[in-house]
């Protein structure tokens, strides 16, 4: 594989044209091998595997796979997605950077995925599941934040844009890391609406 790699799109058709023109992203394949191996304290010759498994509405989703098994889930966002600025904040965010795009590379979490085995499963089984998943909503929507917006590291936004630190909590030594800041929603986004001067939270309040 050439190590300047062009990817399109292969899924959907409307459009066509234009929306793979939208899709297409150059990177070099070599040196995100360097930093995915650097990610897991491995080296790229242990990489065995490198294949695309998604394409959502924001990022190509790649994984790579190692000698010891251990599987590592790659996301390059294209060239289109908004907000830039906002969409990956953290050193891999530029462009500039030595794999030629911006990326993120998250640990994939073992297991078998839900769709696969849903079918072979009895009643009783997808009962289990659904109240289980639905005890961790649970969890989830319990967790009061002190503004709307979205999650991000506080160093990852400069001065000037407004964020919200989340309140202390001496069980989670890390929370003061974070912060809450403008909102990445697509719809405030797209179609020029990244050029309007308009507030785009964080908001402690409902109507602002």
């Amino acid at each position: 594989m050439p190590a300047r790699c062009g990817r399109e799109g292969t899924t959907g058709s409307y459009n066509e044209s234009l929306r793979l023109s939208k899709r297409r992203r150059y990177f070099n394949i070599h040196e995100l091998c360097q930093a995915v191996a650097r990610s897991t304290g491995q080296s790229p010759d242990d990489i065995t595997q490198f294949t695309k498994i998604a394409e959502g509405g924001s990022y190509r989703v790649f994984q790579a796979t190692f000698q010891d098994e251990v599987k590592v889930i790659i996301r390059l966002p294209y060239p289109s997605i908004v907000p830039r600025t906002y969409g990956i904040a953290s050193e891999s965010s530029s462009t500039s950077n030595q794999v030629g795009s911006k990326y993120t590379i998250m640990e994939r979490v073992p297991g078998k995925e839900l769709e696969d085995v849903w079918y072979t499963m009895t009643l009783q089984e997808r009962m289990d599941v659904i109240e289980k998943i639905i005890d961790i909503e649970k969890i989830l929507f319990a967790i009061r934040f002190p503004a709307s917006g979205s999650l991000y590291f506080k160093d990852s936004l400069g001065d000037g844009i407004t964020k919200v630190d989340l309140p202390p909590d001496a069980s989670h030594r890390e929370i003061n890391k974070f912060c809450i800041g403008p909102l990445t929603e697509f719809l405030w986004w797209y179609q020029r609406r990244d050029g309007l001067a308009v507030n785009r939270g964080p908001y402690k309040r409902l109507l602002t």
